[in-house]
């Protein structure tokens, strides 16, 4: 689970459980058991080009495609709204996307981070850690993957 908590111009403490009940931001509530979902968050800028920065979380124990452990990314689009964020149903393809690991036990989604507009193409783009993934014939030598922010309509 990740909280998102809105800005605020006083410097009272925040309690997760006032976020969690939907004020003051909202929850990203993971996909499934032992995902690890939240082990890695960042802010993603503008991914998508609609005037609201995005959201990058990676779960790097996620299954993807019956590939144990492969990882997968979650972006989660910009919203002024405090409604909880499931990641199913980003996954199902609403919200947001997915980026999905590449092979068994890479870990992809161990870290995550805004790359800023690397191809400038005007959208923010994203890079991904897979720190266990095989590289050029060499085990476990990791690898990191920049994706390429893109208009939702693209």
């Amino acid at each position: 689970k990740s909280y998102v908590v809105f800005g605020k111009t006083d410097g009272s403490a925040v309690n997760l459980s006032v976020i969690a009940a939907g004020t003051g931001g909202f929850v990203i509530n993971g996909e499934n058991a032992d995902d690890w979902n939240g082990y890695s968050v960042s802010s993603a800028g503008d991914v998508n080009g609609d005037g609201l920065d995005d959201l990058i979380v990676g779960s790097f124990q996620a299954d993807t495609n019956s590939k144990s452990d492969a990882g997968k990314s979650y972006v989660v689009f910009g919203k002024t709204n405090e409604s909880a964020v499931n990641l199913s149903v980003i996954a199902a393809g609403t919200g947001g996307f997915v980026i999905n690991g590449e092979n068994a036990n890479d870990f992809s989604g161990y870290s995550v981070s805004s790359a800023g507009d690397v191809n400038g193409d005007g959208l923010d783009d994203l890079i991904v850690g897979a720190f266990h993934a095989d590289s050029n014939g060499k085990n476990n030598a990791g690898k990191s993957y920049v994706v390429f922010g893109k208009k939702e309509k693209d």
